[in-house]
């Protein structure tokens, strides 16, 4: 099986929120740029909510077998926890396919795999434990096949 690297490279991401609406330096552009930012700017950013969560619209419908997450690397690692991994083929009714229990580290590289390739256009990761989360990502990256 081949993987194509990455079906969110370019995508325009919708998202939950964007921390102190700054979309300079938080934009959710920057988690699908295929830059990996070192500093605590040009990476995707919520703000502090329950459950915040990162969209990305494949266009067509793709047989999506993993996502990777590169976790921010200066701080707040441990943001990234309780994330779960779900594919729609509409943006109402999403099927959870993966799970990242973590809390993740400073700049650790995040696969979540599900047990096997299927088929959506829309992917999305949310936090779903606690009250005051935030997705700190420096970039994602879907595979299909």
């Amino acid at each position: 099986m081949e993987w194509k690297t990455t079906a969110a490279l370019n995508k325009r991401p919708l998202v939950s929120s964007v921390y102190s609406n700054n979309t300079s330096k938080w934009s959710p552009d920057f988690a699908t740029d295929g830059v990996i930012s070192i500093q605590a700017v040009h990476i995707f950013h919520s703000q502090l909510e329950p459950t915040p969560w990162i969209m990305v619209d494949l266009v067509n419908m793709s047989k999506i077998s993993f996502v990777r997450v590169f976790v921010r690397i200066d701080t707040f690692g441990e943001r990234f926890h309780d994330v779960i991994y779900e594919i729609s083929n509409n943006t109402s009714t999403y099927e959870q396919f993966g799970f990242f229990r973590g809390p993740a580290v400073n700049g650790q590289v995040v696969e979540i795999c599900c047990g096997s390739p299927d088929v959506g256009q829309y992917v999305r990761l949310r936090v779903t434990q606690g009250s005051n989360n935030s997705l700190n990502i420096a970039e994602l990256e879907i595979f299909s096949v």
